[in-house]
């Protein structure tokens, strides 16, 4: 029993102090100290992304046109095989079936190549993007004292207050020189 009123005592001289605690931490104040970001719309918004964006089109613009110009060049080098099939030696026509898979397997490198080719040019875009976005977040952060930026693409967040989106200010930010 003693044990008890021990135990409540200390639980009523605790409450003043748990009290004066929630009430230092007001909810404005503390949704004023939060915000949320878009890496992805920062990145479409921002003068960098839509350049970046504008060099991965070309860049697949061109391969797309190199491989097009392949696999037709493939195709009428089949066709000549089977329509000179009955006319060629047997030598004749093993020499151009070695060549027709000779340029389908260069052909297929050749498309690996180019997409490798493309996710490091867009691996190398995204990095100087976000080299240029971690400064602007945490300055931003730092002059409006905020406690935490959430990142709205990490799927954790199910809904805020659009007024906490500070995208287009990082987007801003990131603009100036």
């Amino acid at each position: 029993m003693a044990r008890c009123l021990v135990v409540a005592l200390i639980g009523l001289l605790a409450l003043p102090t748990l009290a004066s605690a929630q009430s230092a931490i007001q909810p404005d104040a503390l949704m004023s100290r939060l915000a949320y970001f878009s890496p992805q719309r920062a990145f479409a918004l921002s003068p960098d992304g839509k350049a970046a964006e504008a060099r991965l089109l070309a860049l697949e613009a061109e391969k797309g046109k190199e491989i097009a110009a392949r696999n037709a060049k493939l195709q009428d080098m089949q066709n000549s095989l089977q329509q000179g099939a009955g006319v060629l030696g047997d030598t004749a026509r093993r020499q151009r079936e070695i060549e027709v898979e000779r340029f389908q397997i260069d052909t297929k490198r050749f498309v690996e190549d180019a997409q490798a080719e493309f996710l490091g040019v867009q691996r190398n875009l995204e990095n100087s993007f976000l080299t240029k976005l971690r400064p602007a977040l945490e300055a931003l952060a730092k002059e409006r004292n905020l406690l935490f930026v959430i990142n709205e693409d990490a799927g954790l967040l199910a809904w805020a207050n659009p007024t906490l989106d500070i995208t287009g200010d990082i987007v801003q930010r990131m603009s100036q020189p």
